[in-house]
């Protein structure tokens, strides 16, 4: 059986990604990580694989060099498709890697550290005077809410300047952890193999594109975030084709690369959850699942959400670590809770089976990473589960007003 996965939130093993471009000039694009909707950021099913952290980036801005973002880990999954009905006397346990996150835009803005001074007791109470009091309100200082304590889509060039905790307000109260996804009329998926030619998987996976940019052009629209759809490029490893604008070796064999500059997800042959099967009546949904993950890194980086992610972690790198780890294993989460929920949007025939959504939500299909990209196989598939089981609703997937213990 194959040991490739989906792209999902985790951290892939492959180079980190990157990019230019935004929604701007070219829509999503972002790093690579590693396997599909795996375990991992979807960034899908994934592998043991868990998304692997790109390293920091010059300072750039929207449009420009490296994609600002964060790449989940990909999550590590074992594969328990014994869970699935596929006629095999001895299943191996595999690990799927997730794909397709965004590079990180490392935003270095240091400043001076508060000193906090020597708490001191008084024994007796002494009131101001008049004059005393006055020329204290006048010199107390006022704070302000920052221009970025609330979302806006950001402009080319521009960054979220704000607190830690005004950037973690956005992350908790935006346009896309509330309301609703919309519902797709109509999703053909072509019959497709387990391991499908170059030709059957560049159809399945523009077939399964068309579906999911309906779902994220209509909820962006409705939001009034932009949107552009990225393209599909099937590929055979290792001729990565030459029209890219990513760098040839920031591509990998057994990872999705989706490449800002050109708004474009290369997809490497054999690479898909659905190569773990052997019944093919699972294949489409599969696919679909996989490519979900690379459209949530899309819905992440065309509404310039990835850039508040990306600044609030930069803030914490030095300052807390544990609320670094904590706002990357929160980002992973969503990214695939938003996977489950948009490839469920689409019409019966097309969605993940129920005994591919049946082994995913099981944390026997998850193995938890290496620290500090690591996931509970638990909290792994309470979030896919909750995504398939939102009808939509992507207050369901908000993971930054959850409890801790259940993104730990």
């Amino acid at each position: 059986m194959s040991n490739t996965g989906w792209g999902g939130p985790g951290d892939g093993a492959g180079p980190p990604g990157q990019g230019q471009g935004g929604p701007w000039q070219g829509g999503p694009q972002g790093g690579q990580g590693r396997g599909g909707p795996q375990g991992g950021a979807p960034q899908g099913p994934w592998q043991s694989p868990q998304w692997q952290q790109p390293p920091s980036q010059p300072p750039q801005g929207p449009g420009y060099g490296q994609a600002p973002g964060v790449q989940p880990p990909a999550p590590q999954r074992k594969r328990p498709w014994a869970l699935l009905a596929v006629a095999a006397s001895c299943i191996l346990a595999m690990i799927l890697v997730v794909g397709g996150g965004i590079t990180f835009l490392a935003l270095n803005r240091g400043g001076p550290e508060p000193v906090a001074g020597d708490p001191t007791t008084t024994t007796e109470s002494v009131e101001p005077s008049d004059s005393e009091a006055t020329s204290t309100a006048e010199e107390t200082p006022t704070t302000e809410a920052s221009d970025y304590s609330e979302f806006h889509v950001l402009g080319l060039g521009e960054f979220p300047e704000a607190t830690p905790e005004e950037l973690l307000g956005v992350m908790q109260d935006n346009p896309l952890t509330e309301g609703g996804l919309p519902d797709v009329g109509s999703c053909d998926l072509p019959a497709t193999p387990t391991a499908p030619s170059q030709e059957q998987l560049q159809a399945v996976l523009d077939a399964a594109s068309g579906c999911l940019n309906q779902v994220w052009s209509v909820a962006s629209s409705d939001r009034g975030l932009p949107w552009t759809a990225p393209d599909v490029v099937v590929y055979t490893w290792p001729d990565v084709p030459s029209s890219s604008s990513c760098e040839a070796d920031t591509f990998a064999e057994d990872v999705p690369r989706m490449c800002n500059l050109d708004s474009t997800i290369y997809w490497p042959v054999g690479y898909g959850t659905a190569t773990d099967f052997e019944d093919e009546a699972h294949a489409p949904g599969a696919y679909l699942w996989d490519l979900a993950y690379m459209y949530s890194n899309a819905a992440s980086w065309n509404s310039t959400l990835v850039f508040y992610q990306g600044e609030l972690r930069n803030q914490y790198e030095d300052t807390d670590p544990e609320a670094f780890d904590d706002a990357w294993r929160r980002n992973s989460l969503q990214w695939i809770c938003w996977a489950s929920a948009a490839s469920m949007q689409v019409p019966s025939a097309a969605q993940p089976s129920q005994e591919l959504r049946d082994a995913l939500g099981s944390p026997d299909a998850w193995e938890a990473g290496e620290p500090p990209n690591d996931i509970t196989p638990e909290n792994r598939a309470r979030w896919i589960a909750a995504g398939f089981e939102s009808g939509g609703d992507l207050a369901k997937c908000n993971t930054w007003t959850a409890e801790t213990e259940t993104v730990s």
